[in-house]
């Protein structure tokens, strides 16, 4: 399936909406680099360690892949789209984590 795109009303390149299959495998991609570069040293995506791992329901256990599936799946449950033309993974994370947690600091 080709990708789509997205005009951009100020004159520039076009913004490639990415498929869904596309999308997640590049956070994974993104999820697994940052896991091979520091995850040993400070915890992230390592199973067990990370910050969404009590959702987790490991279900792909492939690599960062259940990480991806279960920040994907708190985001939406608070009634939100993905952007899939949107690739700032670090910044998707960061808004996924904000809601997780305003809702389970609440007792």
């Amino acid at each position: 399936m080709p990708k789509m795109e997205q005009l951009d009303l100020f004159g520039g390149e076009p913004t490639p909406i990415y498929t869904k299959k596309e999308w997640f495998d590049m956070f994974v991609e993104h999820c697994n680099k940052i896991y091979e570069e520091r995850g040993g040293k400070t915890g992230e995506y390592c199973c067990g360690y990370h910050w969404c791992c009590d959702e987790c329901e490991q279900k792909l256990c492939n690599g960062c892949a259940d990480c991806v599936a279960t920040i994907i799946e708190i985001y939406e449950s608070f009634g939100y789209e993905i952007d899939r033309s949107d690739i700032d993974f670090d910044n998707f994370e960061k808004r996924a984590r904000k809601l997780y947690e305003s809702n389970t600091n609440k007792h």
